[in-house]
């Protein structure tokens, strides 16, 4: 974990503290909380409004001009609640029982698991990434959660205060490789890599592009490379929104971690399964992301 220095490491530890007694306001109250998010977000900020509007437009021209403005309405009801939900992290445990986000196929887990796999479970900035570990760790594996540092080290170390489970092992991006090295050599519990997959590449990571959603888009392939490898079997985990604070996954085979595969057929297979999952419920994926700001004519893959 990145170490600040001692007096922000006491400040984050009483914001955390702060947020874990927030986290206990009762639901009613949250959500009229979540409401006047809305409000300040769209209504008064218009946050990233632009963007909003643009990748609606391009993603989904198949949409009414009126139903794009409905999708983006939407959008920004749930960011509003993800928000708060992001909080209640803090006090939530894993639960076999727990109703916040249970598996809709839990065997698929159990059956890896008693067969003692490592596995990759890949999703996307779609529905309430940040409970995924919850499922994950209910199940009786033990985590690998892949992140993108923030810029500021006490951003980044609160963060990780706030998302910290009982095992969870946070990593960075450029650590992943590394982590996984070295997980498949311990002699512990099996462990599930999660890697939220849609995320831009920076410009000299650009190995591969698909069409998604209407347009030309870069992804990471570091997935595919380390499913590879280390002959981990892949799964996409998709998600239904039933209510504030209530979700179901849905976990789809992608690899079996043993059988031939092309370059690439991993990662398209995993952006086809996402693409379907965006035009089920576009409301649900992060559309205030500046998703696209490269163009593959400008970038050409590597010879």
């Amino acid at each position: 974990m990145t170490q600040p220095g001692k007096l922000n490491q006491i400040l984050a530890t009483i914001i955390r503290a702060i947020l874990w007694l927030f986290s206990w306001l009762p639901g009613f109250l949250m959500k009229f909380i979540s409401l006047l998010i809305d409000v300040l977000l769209f209504g008064l900020c218009g946050y990233r409004s632009k963007v909003v509007k643009e990748n609606i437009s391009k993603s989904l021209p198949g949409l009414s001009a009126k139903e794009q403005q409905k999708v983006a309405r939407k959008f920004y009801q749930h960011f509003s609640e993800l928000f708060l939900e992001t909080i209640l992290i803090i006090r939530l445990k894993p639960n076999r029982k727990s109703r916040r986000m249970p598996f809709a196929n839990p065997e698929m887990l159990s059956q890896s698991l008693e067969q003692k796999q490592n596995i990759i479970i890949l999703t996307g900035h779609y529905g309430n990434w940040e409970w995924i570990p919850l499922p994950v760790l209910s199940s009786g594996y033990r985590l690998l959660g892949v992140y993108k540092p923030q810029s500021s080290r006490f951003a980044d170390y609160l963060m990780q205060k706030i998302r910290h489970k009982p095992g969870i092992e946070l990593i960075s991006m450029k650590e992943t490789v590394r982590a996984v090295s070295g997980a498949q050599n311990e002699d512990s519990a099996p462990f599930a890599l999660l890697l939220i997959g849609d995320q831009t590449p920076a410009r000299v990571d650009i190995r591969f592009w698909t069409t998604f959603l209407n347009q030309e888009t870069a992804f990471f392939t570091g997935a595919e490379l380390i499913a590879r490898r280390y002959h981990l079997p892949v799964y996409y985990l998709d998600q239904v929104k039933h209510g504030f604070g209530s979700y179901e996954a849905l976990l789809t085979p992608i690899y079996d971690g043993v059988s031939p595969t092309a370059d690439g057929d991993i990662t398209r297979t995993y952006t086809r399964l996402l693409e379907d999952s965006i035009r089920k419920e576009p409301y649900l994926w992060l559309w205030s992301h500046r998703r696209w700001k490269y163009h593959k004519e400008e970038l050409p893959l590597p010879s």
